[in-house]
């Protein structure tokens, strides 16, 4: 059974935390870079109940490039500094294998969106996918998830988009900013829903009546 009451935001890594290498892979540590607003973005969500979760395609380790573990050092490297500055990743999910392995978790395949949803027990379509490739848009679309792209130079030169994203933005701080605002309700409809207490009418001292207490699902 889901739990709607947690919120969930699925992030691709290459092109959207750190920077893209042109025509290569991350392979040592040295090469990550934490893309401008990364960890002000990470630090956003984590103060706002979201948990980020990681999917990301690292065929590096299927062509032979690195290791398993040398791809989980980098990780946790990374995950610390998120740590240092405030933020907080919940898990990562990768697919390692090469294009040619015919997978289910390699995207634009949506089997490592649906692994992190499951584990998770979050509902898709009050999830959204951030990522800056087509692919991204396509897994995201197959699993039932709202995607924001993270547009990069040329984009639409490579090909049309399956899965057409909610919203483009410029980098992952934008699109946390606008994620958090659209799921933030207004002051009046929170009020309708009854989420936020209210001041009596008969009482002088303003004391809080609260008017429900039921909690935003």
């Amino acid at each position: 059974m889901s739990d709607t009451t947690k919120r969930y935001v699925l992030l691709d890594r290459d092109g959207v935390i750190n920077r893209r290498i042109a025509d290569g892979y991350v392979t040592q540590w040295k090469y990550f870079e934490f893309l401008p607003g990364v960890l002000a973005a990470l630090r956003l969500f984590r103060e706002n109940g979201y948990t980020a979760l990681v999917v990301s395609n690292q065929s590096c380790v299927g062509r032979g490039l690195l290791t398993w573990e040398e791809l989980q050092a980098i990780t946790r490297r990374m995950l610390l500094e998120v740590a240092l500055a405030g933020g907080t990743i919940g898990n990562v999910y990768y697919c390692p294998h090469a294009p040619g392995d015919e997978c289910s978790c390699r995207k634009p395949q949506p089997g490592l969106l649906l692994k992190a949803i499951e584990e998770h027990q979050a509902w898709p379509a009050q999830i959204y996918m951030v990522g800056d490739s087509i692919s991204d848009m396509e897994a995201a679309a197959r699993a039932g998830c709202r995607s924001l792209l993270v547009q990069r130079g040329a984009f639409f030169q490579d090909g049309v988009i399956g899965g057409a994203p909610s919203h483009i933005v410029s980098d992952l701080l934008e699109a946390a900013n606008l994620i958090v605002r659209r799921d933030t309700p207004t002051l009046s409809e929170a009020l309708h829903r009854g989420w936020l207490p209210f001041f009596s009418n008969g009482d002088p001292g303003g004391r809080l009546s609260t008017s429900s207490k039921r909690t935003p699902a």
